[in-house]
């Protein structure tokens, strides 16, 4: 009797076993691949505009990381837009910072908007971010995808345009 009952027992295990292996691998997995393939993104609102800037007839770099690294991010009153920071690790001792709606990633003047919310972002709003740009004493003339604008901080941020800032020093 003990053996027909540990027979009985062990193939209970492996019915049991089998079922959950069946299950992990045809209904699991496969909700999982179509979660995860879908790259659902943060952002209700994600591109880039392109920024160069001209003084005197020379160029000013837009450096990387505005609205990023705390040193090129003055201007907070957008943070709410931006995407919060979060940890790292299982500690929560390693944090990655949040980001600013409106931030740069590299030095080639490329303003990524990335926002969770959707609203229209300016070019103004982007500079108070930065708040690097001495536009003291400087004439400032603008052009979006080479049309003239009269005022550059209302220039709304749009996808792929190029914006052209010209600063010369008022003698």
């Amino acid at each position: 009797m003990n053996k027909k009952r540990q027979v009985i027992i062990i193939s209970i295990v492996i019915v049991v076993i089998a079922s959950i292996s069946i299950y992990i691998e045809f209904i699991m997995k496969p909700q999982n691949l179509s979660m995860n393939s879908g790259k659902v993104s943060p952002f209700a609102v994600y591109f880039h505009s392109n920024l160069s800037i001209l003084m005197d007839g020379k160029p000013i770099e837009v450096p990387s990381q505005i609205g990023i690294d705390y040193n090129l991010w003055n201007d907070h009153s957008l943070d709410k837009f931006g995407f919060p920071g979060m940890p790292m690790d299982e500690e929560g001792k390693t944090t990655m910072p949040g980001m600013a709606p409106l931030y740069t990633t590299n030095d080639k003047g490329r303003i990524t908007v990335g926002s969770i919310i959707e609203r229209d972002y300016t070019l103004g709003e982007f500079l108070r971010i930065w708040n690097e740009l001495d536009l003291k004493d400087k004439l400032v003339k603008a052009t979006v995808n080479g049309n003239v604008v009269n005022n550059y901080t209302n220039i709304k941020l749009e996808d792929g345009q190029q914006i052209k800032l010209y600063l010369q020093t008022k003698k």
